[in-house]
């Protein structure tokens, strides 16, 4: 049970640091299954999974590039991302 706990713990802190701002930023001109709108998902993903295990580790050096769990990671969470947005998030536009 308190696996369950800690693991919700570093998987929300995360969501809401990154993928939030994100999704808010891309919701002011929604395109639902934007090539750009994923390149950007891709690239904030990068970022934040660096820093997520920068922090956790200690270590700010730059070998976590380095590891295909880098990319994995950052892929997978930055195209779950972008199909979330696409599919449920983003509003429709208006018909005026």
């Amino acid at each position: 049970m308190l696996g369950i706990i800690v693991f919700s713990f570093y998987v929300v802190i995360p969501y809401l640091l990154f993928a939030v701002p994100v999704q808010v930023l891309f919701n002011k001109h929604p395109k639902k299954f934007s090539l750009i709108y994923f390149c950007l998902y891709i690239f904030f993903s990068l970022l934040a999974v660096f820093i997520y295990s920068s922090v956790l580790n200690f270590d700010f050096s730059m070998e976590v590039v380095t590891t295909k769990n880098y990319y994995a990671i950052s892929l997978s969470a930055a195209l779950i991302f972008w199909f979330w947005d696409s599919v449920f998030l983003q509003k429709k536009r208006s018909a005026s």
